[in-house]
């Protein structure tokens, strides 16, 4: 996945651009001249200086139209660029999502506007030292400590559960929670990375700024602070001590490393390179078992496609293992074979396959069986395989492919998909949705004791599969229509007896009454629908009443489905309709509306309604300015997270909600994407778009993450506490 860009869109855009640039910088250069206060004297030479920079005339001539227009682009706002270093935009534009484009630009002006975007690369970790902790306080505790989150999953089964124990908060806490304290990060309008919380210790990583921090988890204050010298990715996972080497932080990071750190100290243990070739990075978290570091390894391979002479693809999946104590790789299992030429393209072009499958998820450890699971997305180009949209068991000895389930056939895309250009030519039988496993599977198990592997899919399938039947389907239930960006996107959790399935899809005028955006509790045994939330505007400041939970009606509960799922053309895709139901189904969907979930033991619904969107306020100098208004997105694209049957979402508008998972019924909900001016470090903060994977609970709070600038969504920087009200 990555935001769209069109190389062409920016030629078009040449002169028009180069006039406004000028205009703008002249109006700036006039209003320079004009006499300021002394007090001011240094803010206008520095705005002088920013508007007079050659960089900012090669942005508005190369960049800006996409830039400048991200509701249609999908692009980070300028805004949101600024806040980045200059380590992570030269990854960008050098190797990154922006290399095609950048490749354009001449060297000498791409130069200048690496150093004009970074506006506060001088300041990037000047706040650290006044937001030390006192010394006492910065001793990293291991010894006995509680390990209350320590990987994506909360366990290597990716169940994404917490005890009431584990967190230090019951579900009757919920209700009763307030922000307690914010902390904001400089050179970060993504916060992506799920920390980890050891004892009194919070591990938090600003991927953006390629920072790794141990925050005291009761006050925010700062132990120690990991640089890396290449963007991070990944959320973090924690590796107890060996005999050799103490205990560890892993990470992935964009250049397709595993970075291994100190958590008493902070100090590089080792940095691994996994990679397959340069293609590769790393999104899911690296998890740990038994000693051994297991790494997924996903490519940005499927951006560059969009260009004609670019010869695709050649990217893949894999999973690697690395040893945890010294670093040294031990085996690399494959999604497929490697990429050979294929064809000539109608442009002249070589074409290469087969290449996709790539694992952006986080694995679940199966250590009864010795295998781990692992979800893969779509092939990037032909011939298809048959282990993309697949969920794949690797032995966790040797690497070797167990079985693989997969569930969508022939699915081939890339960005050159949709817009009919010569990447996108394959021959033969294939459609291109774009389904992918994004979200982690994880291992449930039912009343009988036996397990299930069960995972959603971009599809907006959920499927539960047999581990002792080499991944034979049990159920599968469609709770969305599913789309590129859609279905469920990061995971989905399981409090012993519910599956919890979040849908990022755009809201349904008509079809399936579930489908949309939402949040889903399906029952473990047979996959049905025991309730959904669906959003309303309201969540993005429409005066408008907010979502309530319902309960399907009798035969609205599950739409079966049967793996692999056929290929079909591109054309009947694009025309099929999300009422292609069963003639049962259809009645019911006329004759008996959804049904509001109600308990005689609970009291009614929204009894504690959920916050109004605050309104944001002007920037004071020096701040941050407030980001511009996004089109209203209420998807549910983050992983769930279950804390004592309670379960948090969160949904792109940026509005944390947090359900009864027995009942459907809210029990708390606050907007983070607002500004959050009293940092306890100092820094302007302000919130955004929930996303990925952002909260945690221990020590009695709820950890929450706030911000995601990709895909126009609302960029943000803080770290949040939550803690019930005494």
């Amino acid at each position: 996945m990555g935001p769209e860009f069109s190389g062409s869109s920016l030629r078009a855009a040449y002169a028009g651009a180069r006039w406004l640039a000028m205009s703008v910088l002249a109006i700036g250069a006039l209003a320079a001249c004009a006499p300021e206060p002394d007090s001011h004297a240094d803010a206008a030479a520095q705005a002088e200086a920013d508007a007079n920079h050659p960089g900012r005339l090669v942005y508005q001539e190369w960049c800006a139209s996409c830039h400048d227009d991200g509701a249609n682009s999908g692009a980070p706002s300028l805004e949101a660029l600024r806040t980045l270093n200059q380590a992570t935009i030269r990854y960008a534009l050098e190797l990154g999502y922006m290399k095609m484009q950048a490749a354009q630009v001449p060297k000498d002006d791409l130069k200048q506007v690496i150093d004009w975007l970074p506006r506060e690369e001088g300041a990037s970790d000047a706040w650290i030292e006044a937001a030390r902790c006192p010394i006492k306080q910065r001793i990293v505790r291991l010894e006995g400590a509680p390990r209350s989150a320590t990987t994506f999953g909360l366990g290597p089964m990716n169940q994404r559960r917490e005890s009431a124990e584990q967190a230090g908060l019951t579900k009757a806490d919920m209700p009763k929670l307030e922000l307690a304290w914010a902390v904001a990060f400089p050179n970060t309008p993504t916060m992506r990375s799920q920390p980890v919380v050891v004892g009194d210790t919070l591990f938090i990583a600003t991927t953006d700024a390629a920072r790794l921090y141990a925050l005291d988890a009761d006050t925010g204050c700062v132990k120690w602070m990991y640089r890396s010298d290449m963007t991070l990715r990944s959320s973090l996972s924690f590796g107890e001590a060996t005999a050799t080497t103490p205990a560890a932080i892993l990470m992935g990071d964009a250049a397709g490393r595993v970075h291994a750190v100190a958590a008493e100290t902070g100090k590089e243990l080792w940095v691994t390179d996994v990679k397959l070739n340069d293609l590769n990075r790393i999104t899911g978290a690296p998890v740990v078992h038994d000693g051994v570091v297991y790494a997924p390894i996903s490519a940005i391979e499927v951006n560059f496609a969009q260009f004609d002479d670019y010869e695709c693809c050649k990217g893949q999946g894999a999973v690697a293992a690395v040893d945890l104590a010294t670093g040294k790789k031990l085996w690399t299992g494959r999604t497929m074979p490697e990429a050979t030429p294929q064809r000539i393209g109608r442009t002249g072009t070589q074409q290469w396959g087969p290449s996709g499958a790539i694992i952006w998820s986080t694995p679940a450890v199966d250590a009864k069986r010795g295998v781990l699971y692992a979800g893969t997305g779509e092939s990037v180009s032909w011939p298809a395989t048959d282990t993309s949209d697949a969920i794949i068991a690797y032995d966790l000895k040797t690497g070797d492919r167990r079985w693989s389930f997969q569930a969508t056939k022939a699915d081939i895309w890339n960005y050159a998909c949709g817009r009919g250009t010569a990447n996108c030519d394959f021959p033969g039988d294939y459609h291109s949705p774009d389904f992918d496993f994004g979200g982690s599977a994880l291992i449930a198990q039912r009343a009988d004791g036996s397990d299930l592997v069960v995972a959603g899919q971009k599809s907006g399938v959920v499927w539960a599969l047999d581990p002792d039947r080499n991944g034979a389907l049990v159920w599968a239930n469609r709770i969305g229509r599913g789309s590129a960006s859609g279905g469920v996107h990061w995971g989905i959790a399981f409090d012993g007896k519910r599956i919890f399935a979040t849908v990022n899809d755009r809201p349904a005028p008509t079809g399936h009454p579930l489908w949309g955006p939402g949040v889903h509790a399906l029952d473990v045994e047979t996959g049905r629908v025991l309730w959904s939330y669906k959003p309303t505007d309201f969540d993005c400041g429409a005066e408008t009443p907010p979502g309530r939970a319902t309960r399907p009606a009798p035969g609205l509960d599950m739409l079966a489905m049967k793996g692999p799922i056929e290929p079909i053309s591109r054309a009947e895709w694009n025309s099929w309709s999300p009422m292609d139901l069963s003639e049962a189904q259809k009645a019911a969907a006329t004759a008996v509306p959804t049904q509001v979930v109600e308990s005689s033991s609970l009291p009614p619904l929204q009894t504690a309604p959920p916050v109004a969107p605050v309104a944001q306020p002007a920037a004071a100098a020096g701040q941050t300015p407030p980001q511009p208004r996004r089109p209203c997105r209420n998807g549910y694209s983050p992983a769930p997270l279950v804390v004592d049957g309670a379960v948090v979402t969160g949904n792109l508008s940026g509005m944390l909600r947090i359900f009864d998972g027995e009942t459907g019924e809210e029990l708390f909900a606050y907007q983070t994407n607002r500004e959050f001016p009293d940092t306890v470090n100092g820094l302007p903060g302000h919130g955004g778009s929930l996303d990925s994977h952002p909260y945690v609970a221990a020590n009695g709070a709820l950890y929450v993450q706030s911000g995601y600038s990709r895909f126009a969504e609302s960029p943000g920087n803080v770290l949040l506490a939550f803690r019930p009200a005494k």
